[in-house]
């Protein structure tokens, strides 16, 4: 605080911004203005970020778990949703907070809460539902005799992404299928219990009643390929709420998946999948529907899996969607090596906005609606845990590695060290698909990875790989 102040009267003398003896209102805007919604939960925030230059202040709402949420976690569920959005920190105090083309940095970011100068640092400071939380630097605004600040520009919702072109894996069968089969060896366990609350046939006609199909022991120990046996449905937005006799941990690739009992490989219906470590805090997987909005898919249309990720329900009965809980790391209240609960939402896969449900980039998800029967919504027949599985298309080689990559996570340049000269280094995302491909003049070689999107991927050099995370 003290190099803050010190920097602050430097400012003044030199007279880099207008002194006000009593200051303007900070600028804000109203949550029933915001366009982009982010992250999960019944709390929500309104987070904005002021750029001098360009001079430029947007705004997200962030959804969170819980009566309150640590300001460091509301930018960390940003940061993993809007692929544009992302922030450097040290410690305490964030360094850089940068989106497309607005990018500052070294000019000591500060934040205010609903109009009023935050005591702690984000990593401290928890905020509630309804808050309005602004960042900026000195040079964003005016202040007054007192070192007070006003960030007066005019706050502008941020608009929603544009990801619809994307395409990801395919259906069983296909070369790089992400898929699990429930007969895997590198399942190690199942849920062994399971709690459901149940979602209507049809949530646009109450009259029809619950769905009913199947029941909570339906859901735990193994899955199978038969689409009628060992399966319990959930109904327009029920939940199901699944646990373990060990708890799920973070390993070298996919840790867990979860199971349907789809009759072919385009009557997908799709669930959010969330995870806890306490049984209180849940936080969603960033999930991405790239299925056309315009046409309703009926009960006897068809998704193209190719367009789904991080969806459960992507694939035919007897194969499961894996998960990779290094998506997640970095929350305060969630330990990636300690996950005692993983909760399914059922997608409502209704194009009207009243009911349906949106991905991780604001866009509606469509899936067969409605199916107004016992067995309506998604279908859920197991939870398999492996702590830790690449698919074949990346792990027929040894994942004893020497090699060294960092830093990890990785923001920009990712350094791997100790390589044999004149080695051949290959990076391969999530989706186990070569995207760059390298070789080493020395011991050393360096990646840009600026232009991929966060997430998870996989270096390999030889019959040595290192997974690492971009930020």
């Amino acid at each position: 605080m003290k190099k803050i102040l010190c920097l602050l009267l430097v400012s003044l003398s030199m007279n880099l911004y207008a002194q006000f003896d009593q200051l303007p209102d900070d600028a804000t805007l109203d949550a029933d203005n915001i366009i982009y919604w982010v992250g999960n939960g019944n709390g929500q925030a309104v987070l904005a970020v002021n750029w001098a230059s360009p001079d430029t202040c947007l705004a997200w709402g962030v959804r969170f778990d819980g009566d309150s949420a640590l300001v460091a976690d509301l930018l960390h569920t940003l940061s993993i949703y809007d692929d544009r959005f992302n922030y450097t920190s040290s410690g305490n105090m964030i360094d850089s907070i940068n989106f497309l083309g607005f990018h500052r940095t070294g000019n000591w970011w500060m934040y205010n809460i609903n109009g009023s100068g935050a005591p702690l640092g984000f990593n401290s400071q928890y905020v509630g539902n309804g808050d309005f939380i602004k960042f900026g630097d000195e040079s964003c605004g005016v202040s007054d005799t007192n070192f007070n600040y006003a960030w007066t520009k005019t706050v502008t919702p941020a608009d929603l992404p544009d990801q619809t072109a994307m395409l990801f894996c395919d259906s069983v069968g296909t070369p790089g299928c992400q898929a699990i089969r429930f007969d895997n060896p590198a399942i190690i366990a199942w849920a062994s219990n399971c709690t459901i609350n149940r979602g209507l046939k049809n949530i646009s006609n109450s009259s029809l009643g619950y769905a009913n199909y199947g029941d909570d022991s339906d859901c735990i120990g193994p899955s199978s390929e038969s689409t009628t046996d060992g399966v319990a449905s959930l109904g327009d937005a029920g939940t199901a709420v699944l646990t373990f006799d060990q708890p799920i941990s973070n390993g070298e690739g996919y840790d867990f998946a979860v199971f349907e009992n789809s009759l072919n490989s385009t009557f997908l219906e799709q669930a959010f999948v969330e995870v806890s470590s306490d049984g209180e805090h849940y936080y969603r997987f960033p999930s991405i529907s790239n299925t056309q909005a315009t046409t309703q898919i009926t009960n006897g249309g068809a998704v193209d899996p190719r367009k789904i990720h991080n969806l459960a329900g992507k694939y035919i009965v007897g194969w499961g969607t894996p998960f990779d809980l290094e998506e997640l790391a970095g929350y305060s209240n969630l330990d990636i090596n300690n996950i005692t609960h993983v909760r399914l939402v059922d997608v409502v896969g209704c194009i009207n906005p009243l009911y349906g449900s949106i991905d991780k980039n604001g866009h509606i998800i469509n899936d067969p609606y409605p199916t107004p029967w016992g067995s309506s919504g998604f279908d859920l027949s197991g939870v398999a845990v492996m702590n830790g599985w690449l698919p074949n298309s990346i792990t027929e080689q040894s994942m004893a590695s020497n090699l060294i990559a960092y830093p990890n996570p990785c923001n920009s340049i990712l350094y791997i060290d100790d390589l044999q000269p004149e080695s051949s280094v290959e990076l391969f995302n999530i989706f186990g698909q070569l995207i760059w491909q390298g070789n080493a003049y020395d011991s050393r070689i360096q990646i840009n990875m600026e232009p991929y999107p966060n997430g998870v991927y996989v270096v390999k050099s030889g019959c040595q790989t290192v997974k690492i995370v971009k930020r």
